[in-house]
């Protein structure tokens, strides 16, 4: 099975989110590495691309919301 890599936030009930596609393997077990990550360079890293893309009306919290419905976090 390939690796999966995504970026994901612990929720108020200590759970971890998961991608869509992740969390119907319900059941199977996967070995987990949690690394911070800086969530500024996450965010900075979509700004730039809103920017460049001429989205730049959008603010933090637009892009945030972007972010986290791609991912699946509500």
């Amino acid at each position: 099975m390939p690796a999966t890599k995504f970026i994901s936030k612990v929720l108020k009930d200590g759970h971890l989110s998961l991608p869509v596609e992740i969390s119907k393997k319900v059941g199977k077990v996967f070995e987990v590495i949690l690394l911070p990550l800086e969530e500024t360079s996450v965010y900075s890293f979509a700004e730039g691309i809103a920017k460049e893309k001429g989205f730049n009306a959008l603010s933090e919290k637009d892009i945030e919301k972007i972010i986290h419905e791609s991912r699946g976090v509500k």
